[in-house]
């Protein structure tokens, strides 16, 4: 049996065996060792610019992550493959540009996602794939423009969404979010009254704006949907030939079965 704090950081103040306390001592990284088992990891207000590729591969148990205020520029490709009991991860107030595709996938337990007041200018579409049961996401206060619904479809738990204090495009590339928007009113944390999109250099809240806005913009069709437009013709093509084949057989048989006129006079 290890005395308690024995992997203990030096920085750091380990609450009990599962929770480390790190926050607010200049850290420009996270130190290199903690207990196994840690499940609760607090690092906010420090210096750290980047999260260890193997985080996860040693510290495989951590539920929460809380690593807010710092320097974080981006995240490595795999650094949360290993993170399947991960609930809570906190990477706001970062520096973070872009999110690629399934860089959470493998966090799929992740309840609460917040990522507010970075510097995010591009998410992937996939970005939150395989978070079907996340429920709070926290986008606010970033530099996104235009945001592809797919990316929040994909999260069939939703409850919260903060979506304010970004530089919004009022264009057709935005009109699919704006319908989003409209239909899920009811999980924006701070109302659609806070949201604003800029239009002619203009700004504009969204609840000034209805469907008529984006009447003029004609929507493209997705690959998906090119799709399952030609299979639908083909299975339609397919069912009237059948249709009128078994038709023209039915007629067919109907005639030559049935008793002609001459032949009931002759019967007469």
């Amino acid at each position: 049996m290890l005395p308690l704090g024995f992997l203990c950081p030096s920085v750091c103040v380990c609450v009990d065996h599962h929770t480390i306390d790190c926050r607010d001592q200049g850290l420009p990284s996270l130190p290199n060792s903690f207990p196994l088992d840690v499940r609760k990891l607090l690092a906010a207000n420090n210096h750290i610019q980047s999260i260890p590729a193997d985080l996860f591969l040693y510290y495989g148990d951590l539920v929460y992550l809380d690593l807010r205020n710092n320097s974080l520029t981006a995240l490595e490709e795999g650094t949360f493959s290993t993170s399947s009991r991960l609930v809570f991860l906190d990477l706001s107030y970062n520096n973070l540009t872009q999110l690629d595709a399934g860089i959470f996938k493998s966090a799929e337990k992740l309840i609460k996602l917040n990522l507010g007041n970075n510097n995010l200018s591009d998410v992937h579409e996939a970005a939150f794939a395989n978070l079907e049961l996340l429920q709070v996401l926290e986008l606010n206060d970033n530099n996104l423009q235009s945001l592809s619904v797919a990316a929040l479809e994909a999260l069939t738990s939703l409850r919260t969404i903060r979506l304010e204090g970004n530089p919004w495009t009022c264009d057709c590339d935005f009109a699919n979010l704006f319908f989003w928007i409209d239909e899920n009113s009811n999980k924006l944390q701070k109302g659609v009254g806070e949201i604003q999109c800029t239009l002619d250099e203009r700004k504009i809240f969204l609840h000034e704006l209805s469907d008529i806005s984006f009447s003029e913009c004609k929507f493209s069709l997705s690959l998906t949907d090119f799709l399952i437009i030609i299979f639908s013709g083909v299975a339609v093509s397919i069912a009237a030939i059948f249709s009128s084949f078994f038709l023209a057989t039915t007629v067919h048989c109907f005639h030559r079965c049935a008793p002609s006129k001459e032949e009931d006079d002759e019967d007469e």
